[in-house]
């Protein structure tokens, strides 16, 4: 496997634990109301070192986390606008 083809699998991997764990917290959050389980997933994303504002940007930006078009241009959109 080329360096080119690594990072995009690495990418596509990174980004697809980011759309799974925004719709976990999502469904704690907003269709549970479960307090307890959103602090375990918090706590999940604290312990991975994942980037919060990521994930804030695709829980509260007005995507519908389930449908992954919209999480894609969500998550390109906020990727875009990151200084590295």
């Amino acid at each position: 496997m080329s360096v080119g083809a690594a990072m995009e699998c690495r990418i596509r991997n990174d980004r697809q634990s980011y759309f799974a764990l925004a719709r976990e917290l999502a469904h704690a959050q907003f269709i549970l109301a479960d307090s307890e389980l959103s602090c375990r997933l918090w706590q999940d994303v604290a312990d991975r070192e994942l980037d919060v504002a990521r994930l804030l940007h695709l829980l509260y930006g007005g995507w519908d986390v389930e449908d992954d078009e919209e999480m894609l241009e969500a998550d390109q959109q906020f990727l875009s606008l990151k200084v590295v």
